[in-house]
C-alpha cells in the first residue's frame, strides 16, 4: 500500500536529516580543533531541527556529539534535559540540567528550566531553588517571578508569592494570569483592602469575566459586604448559569446572609452540575439542618461520611440529623466518631453530653458537659485579648505619630 504523500514527504525530510548528521559526525570527528566552533553550530543547527520534527532520538545523538566535543556546552546539556522532559523521563531531565549548573550554578536559563521542570511534576518544593537563583541572576525577569510565585503557591505559601507577583505585575502589567493569580494570593491572605483596589485593572484588561465577578465577590465575602457579595455572585450566574462553582458560590453567600430556601435552590444547582462536589453537598446538607429538614440532609451526610470518613465536620452534622430525627443511639456514636477524630470541638461534646443524659447515662453526660465548659472557656479567654480589649490605647505608633501630626 503507498503512504499517503505527506507521509512519504516527512520520511524524506527524516532521512536527509539522518544522513546529514551521520556526515557531520563524520567530518567533526576527522576535524582539528580550529573548525570545532563551526562544527558544533552546524551540529546544533540540525539538532534544532530534528527536534522540531520529533526525531528525538538523532536529536540526543546529535547534542552528545556536542558534548564529546564540548563537554562544557551549558547548552547542549540544556537541550538534552529539555527533550529528557518532554518525553517523561523526568529525573533524566533533572540530571542533564544538574550537570549544567555544575559548570555555572547561576547561568540564568538552567536555573528556569530546572525550576520550570518540577513544576510540571508538581514538586514546588525543588523548584523553588533554582527559581529563587533565577530570580537573584535577573530581578527584572518577568517569567522568573511568575514561575517563583507559581512555585510558592503550590505550597500554599501565598505571603511570599505576594511579593513576587506584585513586582511581576509591575513589569507586565497587562498579564492578565498573574493578576489573576495576586487576587487570589491577597484573598488567601485576607489583604481584601489591596484585592479590591486591583480589581479595576482586570475588568479593564479582561472586561465581564465571570471570574473577575467570583474573585470579587469573595473579597466583599471577606470584608463582610455580604449584600455586595451577592450581587457579584449573581451578575456571575447571569453569564454563567452552569457554572457548579458560581452557583456555589451564590448559594454559600445565600446560605450565610440565612437565605435558607435561596440557598437551597443554589447549592442544589451546583451538586447536579457536578455531583463530586464535595463542599456543596456538606453545605447543601447543613442548610437542610438549618431549614429544619433532617431527613433531607441525612442521606448527604452519610454519603460523606462513607467517603471521607475522618471528616469531623460531617460527622458532626450527621450526629445533629440523627439527633433531630429521635434516633439519639445513632447519634451518639457520630458525635463519638466526630470526637474521636477532632475533640476539640465543644459543641460536639456539649451535644454528645445532652445525648448521654437521653441515654440515661449521667456520669458521661456530666464528663462531657465538663468538657464543653473549659473549651468554651478556652475559646473565650484566646479572644478576649489584652491587645483586643486596648485596642488604640494599646498601639505605639500613637505615641510616635501624635508629635509628627502636630508638627505638620
Amino acid at each position: 500500500m503507498l503512504e499517503p504523500r505527506h507521509m512519504r514527504k516527512n520520511g524524506r525530510q527524516r532521512a536527509v536529516l539522518f544522513i546529514c548528521l551521520a556526515v557531520l559526525v563524520t567530518t567533526v570527528r576527522a576535524l582539528g580543533q580550529q573548525d570545532a566552533g563551526r562544527a558544533i553550530e552546524d551540529l546544533a543547527a540540525t539538532a534544532e531541527q530534528l527536534e522540531q520534527n520529533g526525531n528525538w532520538d538523532a536529536a540526543e545523538s546529535a547534542y552528545r556529539e556536542i558534548l564529546r566535543i564540548d563537554p562544557r556546552s551549558i547548552a547542549a546539556f540544556n537541550r538534552l534535559g529539555a527533550i529528557a522532559i518532554r518525553r517523561g523521563r523526568f529525573a533524566a531531565g533533572v540530571a542533564y540540567y544538574e550537570k549544567a549548573l555544575a559548570l555555572n550554578p547561576e547561568e540564568f536559563g538552567t536555573n528556569i528550566n530546572l525550576g520550570l521542570a518540577y513544576i510540571k511534576q508538581q514538586d514546588y518544593a525543588h523548584a523553588l531553588r533554582p527559581l529563587e537563583k533565577a530570580v537573584r541572576v535577573s530581578p527584572d525577569n518577568f517569567q522568573a517571578r511568575e514561575l517563583l510565585a507559581a512555585a510558592l503557591v503550590g505550597k500554599n505559601d501565598f505571603n511570599r508569592a505576594v511579593s513576587q507577583l506584585e513586582k511581576a505585575a509591575e513589569l507586565n502589567p497587562n498579564d492578565v494570569s498573574t493578576l489573576y493569580l495576586l487576587e487570589r494570593c491577597y484573598l488567601e491572605t485576607e489583604q481584601f483592602q489591596k484585592a479590591l483596589q486591583t480589581f479595576e485593572r482586570l475588568d479593564a484588561l479582561d472586561p465581564n469575566s465571570v471570574w473577575v465577578r467570583i474573585l470579587r465577590g469573595q473579597a466583599q465575602d471577606g470584608v463582610g459586604n455580604y449584600p455586595k457579595a451577592i450581587e457579584e455572585f449573581e451578575a456571575a450566574r447571569k453569564q454563567s448559569p452552569s457554572d457548579a462553582t458560581v452557583r456555589f458560590s451564590l448559594g454559600f453567600m445565600y446560605w450565610k446572609a440565612r437565605q435558607l430556601a435561596a440557598a437551597e435552590i443554589e447549592i442544589a444547582e451546583a451538586l447536579k452540575l457536578d455531583p463530586e462536589f464535595d463542599e456543596a453537598r456538606y453545605y447543601l446538607a447543613d442548610t437542610y439542618l438549618l431549614d429544619e429538614k433532617p431527613a433531607a440532609a441525612l442521606p448527604l451526610l452519610e454519603t460523606l461520611v462513607k467517603s471521607h470518613p475522618r471528616e469531623a465536620r460531617a460527622l458532626a452534622d450527621e450526629g445533629k440529623a440523627l439527633e433531630k430525627l429521635d434516633r439519639d443511639a445513632d447519634a451518639a456514636r457520630a458525635y463519638e466518631a466526630c470526637l474521636t477524630i477532632d475533640p476539640s470541638r465543644a459543641d460536639a461534646h456539649y451535644r454528645l453530653a445532652r445525648i448521654y443524659k437521653r441515654l440515661n447515662r449521667p456520669a458521661a453526660a456530666a464528663r462531657e458537659l465538663a468538657v464543653a465548659q473549659r473549651l468554651h472557656q478556652e475559646k473565650r479567654e484566646e479572644q478576649e485579648s489584652l491587645m483586643r480589649a486596648s485596642g488604640s490605647r494599646g498601639d505605639p505608633s500613637r505615641q510616635v505619630l501624635a508629635p509628627l501630626a502636630e508638627q505638620q
